[in-house]
């Protein structure tokens, strides 16, 4: 189980850079997208993997990349 929990963060950090990349490379929307959805699989995997289990490590950074989310959705004239 640690191992492919293991190997799903090392790809959600990838999409995170590539996020990254992209946003700076004016791909705004699409680097926006890349990043939340790798922001809120890192939580995630960091969350189940940690054994005090607070409950706001979890909401508050899938909160936030939630709404960056839908931010990114809503943008007008992205590229």
């Amino acid at each position: 189980m640690k191992i492919a929990i293991d190997r799903i963060r090392v790809l959600a950090f990838a999409l995170a850079f590539l996020g990254v990349l992209f946003g700076i490379f004016d791909a705004v929307r699409t680097g926006a997208l890349f990043l939340s959805i790798g922001t809120i699989v890192i939580a995630t995997t960091k969350y189940l993997g940690s054994n005090g289990h607070r409950k706001i490590e979890l909401i508050l950074p899938v909160g936030m990349a939630a709404l960056l989310f839908v931010v990114a959705l809503t943008l007008p004239h992205a590229k």
